[in-house]
């Protein structure tokens, strides 16, 4: 048995044989197991003789014509027979006959495809080899895919909470942070004492009923439900009540339950000087820390159920499974299988921005001047409001969130920097006109305004003012950012890229016909779109125009956003219609036609899900993650 270890993996090792191979002598044995071979006769050494002689006389080619010749003159039973022969020494199964390690570096030259349809149906061995999860690790790899293994690890270690569940969780959380947050003028009786429940259901955990050793019971659901949204409203009037802190039920091991699911809320129990400050925890953070695929590592959780908890073993990575779940994902891309989920009224007028992330968490601006948190389940079929944050007094046009921080654009000329963890207003900047667009890094905070100007402020210096760029003659409608190299598209059909280091124009792309409305850049193409109708690809070290997707909607492309590892493109426009598209050939993949009744303002999208916003006041999710149960974890 071979193993062997990958260097990018350290000390983790594994067998390249895990499975028994069938035997070789059972199975390509061609002479018969009974005696010792015949005594060559005198008439057998004069074949041999002369077919020595010939071989060191003639040519190889004259051999070979003249045994043609010869079979030529051969009867035709006999000439049935020397085929069969033949055909015996001519046979040598490669698989059979190589070591193990050489066999699947050969495979590794096959298209999978080839390997799932044909080399695992040759015979049991061969199944047996093309099996290997090393062979499947390396073809996952040459794809250049990944996948995130501590969400793996997670979902193995910790058993499947269902959306239902998870659901209820958080709209709990919701609903009593809302009822407690003007706790100052009220009652904090029940919130005290809903913690209460937090001691039942440690002792559920403890009696190994609950979530780490079974099945998620649904009594422990509901308690952890009715828990979590107490503690939730009692760091929601933590400000207005910090008496509450000193209160015996908060006290002592009552969050026991929640610590053992390596679930901290900030604040609570902890009585140190400026605690009041830090129990402003927003609905997104909390509700985050809530959240089931977020839990602490199996090793804290291990740690922490001493009391008879035995952690989960991490299942091996099924790498073959693995592959062909990435494979059908983007076969799914390619041709439309998927599924819509639409929910209205989402804001209560158009919907402007948006951005979501692998954690699940939406964020969406609007014509309403607000801002909303959502969170989508993980199979996109549904998706909890978790709070709405209020600071501009006019539409939210542009968005973008870290972590910890949101900042938000709006036509009143401003923009908010958030701290989600108090959803306050940290930081207020200001431009002349309307800003409709923006993007930051950890040291730029780059703001685009209908004012002509570029802003730029350094956010590791408490975002203060830098400099300005000016060079557009109009609006300009988009940027995007990455590094210190600065694209923007503006109403003067242009679009120009910066150095931020030198503050300086680098170059000037001007081929389209109309007023460029969009951009995505990932540091070597630009894709734009324009109220032209087209959609232009860009390389950004030469400037040239490689691909012009002409007429690509039949209005103004309000949208776009690429993936060049996925090959993907994918564009909305004022048509009401969402396409994708290749990317390296520019070819129309699908085209949808009713997600949206009105224009699409916004899309953004990763490997397993497009999210859309538009006039309409709708979010949107086309999942094409349909019966893949992985799809999730696909990076």
């Amino acid at each position: 048995m071979a193993v062997l270890s990958d260097p990018s993996d350290e000390g983790y090792c594994f067998s390249m044989q895990t499975t028994p191979l069938p035997s070789r002598a059972a199975k390509h044995a061609i002479t018969p197991a009974s005696s010792a071979p015949p005594t060559m006769t005198h008439k057998d050494h004069a074949i041999d003789s002369l077919a020595r002689a010939l071989e060191q006389s003639l040519a190889p080619q004259a051999c070979a014509h003249l045994a043609l010749e010869l079979l030529a003159h051969v009867p035709v039973e006999m000439l049935r027979h020397a085929v069969q022969e033949l055909n015996q020494r001519l046979r040598w199964d490669f698989i059979d006959k190589l070591p193990l390690e050489i066999s699947l570096r050969i495979l590794q030259f096959l298209p999978a495809t080839d390997i799932a349809s044909n080399v695992l149906l040759v015979s049991k061995r061969w199944h047996a080899v093309a099996s290997q999860p090393y062979l499947w690790r390396q073809l996952y790899r040459a794809q250049g895919w990944r996948f995130d293994r501590q969400r793996w690890e997670l979902y193995c270690s910790f058993p499947r909470i269902a959306d239902a569940s998870q659901s209820l969780l958080l709209r709990s959380v919701s609903q009593m942070a809302d009822a407690f947050s003007s706790a100052s003028s009220g009652t904090l009786a029940p919130a005290v004492a809903s913690l209460s429940k937090l001691q039942s259901l440690e002792r559920e955990f403890c009696a190994g009923n609950a979530l780490l050793d079974g099945g998620a019971s649904q009594s422990a659901m509901d308690s952890l439900a009715t828990a979590t949204a107490a503690a939730m409203s009692l760091n929601a009037a933590a400000r207005a009540s910090p008496r509450l802190l000193h209160h015996s039920h908060v006290q002592g091991d009552s969050l026991g339950a929640l610590r053992l699911l390596g679930i901290r809320l900030p604040g609570i129990g902890d009585r140190s000087p400026g605690l009041s400050n830090r129990m402003c925890g927003s609905p997104q953070r909390l509700a985050q820390q809530l959240c089931p695929l977020q839990l602490a590592p199996a090793q804290s959780r291990q740690k922490a159920s001493s009391a008879g908890h035995r952690a989960r073993r991490i299942q091996a990575v099924d790498w073959q499974d693995m592959y062909l779940q990435h494979h059908c994902l983007l076969e799914n891309w390619r041709k439309g299988r998927c599924r819509v989920d639409r929910w209205e009224a989402a804001h209560s007028e158009s919907i402007y921005s948006l951005q979501f992330g692998r954690d699940n968490w939406l964020y969406t601006g609007s014509r309403d001047n607000s801002v909303r948190i959502w969170h989508m389940s993980e199979t996109g079929s549904q998706i909890t409001p978790l709070a709405t944050l209020q600071g501009h007094t006019g539409s939210v046009l542009t968005l973008q969130a870290d972590e910890s921080t949101l900042i938000t654009g709006s036509s009143d000329a401003t923009v908010c920097v958030w701290d989600l963890d108090s959803c306050t207003v940290r930081h207020r900047l200001q431009h002349d006109d309307a800003v409709l667009s923006l993007r930051f890094t950890d040291r730029w905070l780059v703001t685009a305004s209908k004012d002509r100007m570029l802003h730029v402020w350094r956010r590791d210096q408490d975002y203060a003012h830098a400099f300005d760029l000016a060079g557009h003659a109009v609006a300009i409608n988009a940027i995007s950012l990455h590094g210190d190299v600065l694209v923007s598209a503006s109403g003067d059909r242009t679009i120009k890229l910066w150095n931020l280091t030198t503050r300086t124009c680098v170059q000037t792309l001007d081929e389209h016909t109309r007023g460029v409305a969009t951009l995505d850049f990932d540091g070597m193409y630009i894709v734009s779109g324009s109220s032209d109708r087209s959609i232009r690809i860009w390389n950004a070290r030469s400037g040239k125009c490689e691909r012009t997707i002409a007429n690509a909607h039949s209005d103004l492309v309000r949208t776009v956003m690429f993936d060049r590892s996925m090959d993907v493109l994918v564009s909305g426009s004022y048509d009401e219609t969402i396409k994708v598209w290749s990317f390296s050939t520019g070819c129309l993949l699908y085209k949808f036609r009713n997600v949206h009744t009105s224009r699409v303002f916004k899309l953004m999208f990763d490997r397993s899900r497009i999210v859309s916003c538009s006039h309409d006041r709708s979010v949107a999710v086309i999942d094409f993650a349909v019966n893949l149960p992985h799809a999730r974890l696909l990076l």
